[in-house]
């Protein structure tokens, strides 16, 4: 995918960019925002509750003025007075759990809700990335990206600026308590507060590159996993099972000691952060011990200073604890935005008109296309294909039939020319549109993890039961569903496994009959099938493409033999078109070579 090997973002960057991707969230981002400050008054009065304790239960410290409206007799009773302090505690307590509660549901509502659309918005523009590419090996690399990646946009916009925010803000609170108390440790706090924050601010770049590299390997070895039981028939058969287990060890091991490298720097990283909070602690500690001693601060005062001093490097705790989660979900990030920026893999129109069914004329002029810069597979095809005809293409294996395909299919886009349905070049039309044109029955039959039914209802939304099972009976293929034990309703299994190859084809066929497009591509539908099965399905064929325009790929003549037309491709070009019945029986199978 492009911007694979890019450079790292600006960390800002990449922040504004989760934001704009989470705009339809900004009510509830802001609603997180408001409830975060809201713990803020909550931390400052923490510590409250024992500096009371000390001063005004153990001690004989006069009362704060904000308690001047307790009965006078409660002012000079400790036992009164540790009432007080002990409701005071409960209350601050249990609205701080209660801050938590929310805060917590809340995010996590949020977070959820977000990385379902995340994850549906890359699985739609995965969708719609270059088939080459996907079939070249992306698709697992996007499914990754999908699964893995996706909730790293959340975590980006959700746990990202919103936490600083916080952070800072508490940070300033409890630096302006405390100096409102005692300046001098104020500004102590603060002097161990700044390389803290320089120390954040240097790991980041370092620990999301460390994290770059474990998702890297981390995806290629699912990759081997999900190549490897794709492929578990081959494997088992060629006895290859140690070979690709050795495979994924050699893969997965270099992500777990990518893995490792995060540890270590995440410990150095976390040993400096400890060091520095003691010192400054200590720091703090030492010079109020001092103006206790001196007269100048109560003992009370002391403690609630050093509550406040425990809870000011949280905050930066929890900016210090939030760099590696965050440079990870930034990696992620990252990666979830190259598969939102990956281009269409052929681009629509914004000005197409909406379009109903073709008559099925189809067109090349001067067509080329290649793969590779040096290496043409087409080059200037030109042909006319009249609406109804029956079109049987031929031609060596790499020749470029599938390539011919595909680029009428508009798959991909032909470098030069341009290919035309009822005289409109298909880059003007809407790809929906385009796509109900034609129904394609492939040698390799796809089929989904679901039932019979689903399965050949795939072709059409909304299509009911009864045209279900009436393009079944086209398709020849209602008699042996209804010999299964749950008829329709049978699960074919993983890619259609518990089917045999003419059941797969025969659903394929339903599916065609069932979608009624006025173009219908055949790619070798009968080169994996029995001679008893191969006649049902030729039959089916020839029922399937009556007032259709018909593109069929085949080196069997049975299913050439309904062709009024021969392609030969070969050399990139069409080098030989003529009639079929213009053939000896047994010129179509010479020419395919």
């Amino acid at each position: 995918m492009a911007n694979r090997n890019s450079r790292t973002q600006h960390t800002l960057a990449i922040y504004a960019r989760a934001l704009r991707e989470a705009r339809p969230y900004w009510p509830l981002l802001a609603l997180v925002l408001l409830v975060g400050l809201i713990g803020i008054p909550l931390a400052l009065l923490a510590p409250l509750p024992l500096k009371l304790m000390v001063d005004n239960v153990l001690g004989a410290e006069p009362l704060p003025a904000w308690l001047d409206w307790l009965p006078a007799a409660w002012h000079s009773s400790p036992d009164a007075m540790f009432f007080v302090v002990v409701g005071i505690a409960l209350a601050v307590g249990l609205g701080a759990v209660a801050h938590q509660i929310g805060d917590w549901l809340l995010r996590e509502y949020v977070g959820e809700r977000m990385t379902l659309d995340f994850r549906a918005k890359l699985l739609g523009r995965g969708l719609r990335a270059s088939l080459l590419k996907q079939e070249a090996g992306g698709a697992h690399d996007t499914a990754y990206r999908i699964n893995m990646d996706a909730p790293g946009i959340q975590w980006t916009a959700l746990y990202g600026p919103l936490p600083v925010v916080v952070s800072l803000a508490t940070l300033a609170g409890f630096l302006y308590v405390t100096f409102l108390i005692a300046p001098a440790l104020a500004v102590i706090a603060l002097a161990t507060s700044v390389p803290l924050l320089i120390l954040i601010h240097l790991s980041q770049t370092r620990i999301r590159d460390r994290w770059r590299d474990v998702k890297e390997h981390e995806t290629a070895a699912q990759s081997i996993v999900q190549e490897t039981m794709s492929a578990l028939r081959v494997v088992t058969l060629f006895n290859r099972d140690r070979h690709e287990r050795s495979r994924y060890m050699r893969r997965a091991g270099q992500g777990v000691r990518a893995r490792l490298g995060v540890i270590r720097h995440e410990s150095l990283y976390g040993l400096a952060m400890g060091v520095t909070t003691a010192v400054g602690t200590v720091a703090v500690l030492y010079l109020g011990v001092r103006y206790v001693e001196g007269g100048s601060m109560s003992l009370g005062d002391l403690v609630l200073i050093m509550g406040y001093i425990a809870q000011l490097y949280a905050p930066i705790r929890t900016l210090g604890s939030h760099v590696t989660a965050q440079q990870r979900a930034l990696a992620s990030a990252e990666r979830a935005f190259a598969v939102l920026d990956e281009p269409a893999g052929v681009p629509e129109s914004p000005g197409a008109p909406a379009r109903g069914r073709a008559q099925g004329r189809v067109t090349f002029e001067e067509v080329s296309f290649a793969y590779e810069a040096d290496a043409p597979v087409l080059t200037g095809v030109s042909l006319d294909v009249a609406p109804g005809r029956f079109v049987g293409v031929v031609g060596r294996s790499g020749a470029g039939k599938t390539t011919l395909i595909n680029l009428l299919l508009r798959l991909m886009d032909p470098h030069h020319g341009r290919i035309l349905l009822d005289g409109v070049d298909l880059r003007d039309w809407r790809l929906d549109d385009l796509r109900r044109q034609f129904a394609v029955v492939a040698q390799d039959c796809t089929l989904l993890a679901a039932s019979i039914a689903d399965n050949i209802a795939y072709a059409r939304r909304g299509a009911t039961r009864a045209e279900v099972e009436e393009a079944a009976r086209q398709a020849g293929a209602d008699a042996f569903i209804r010999a299964l034990p749950q008829g329709y309703d049978t699960q074919v299994g993983e890619r259609g496994a518990r089917l045999s190859g003419g059941e797969r084809q025969r659903i394929a066929l339903a599916r065609a009959f069932l979608k009624d497009a006025p173009l219908l591509i055949l790619d070798e539908p009968t080169s994996a099938i029995d001679g008893t099965t191969e006649q049902a399905i030729v039959e089916s064929i020839r029922r399937l493409a009556r007032g259709r325009t018909v593109f069929t790929i085949a080196h069997r003549l049975s299913t050439l033999a309904e062709a009024d037309t021969l392609l030969r491709v070969g050399g990139g070009r069409v080098v030989e078109e003529r009639a079929a019945g213009e053939q000896t029986p047994h010129a179509p199978v010479r020419m395919a070579g």
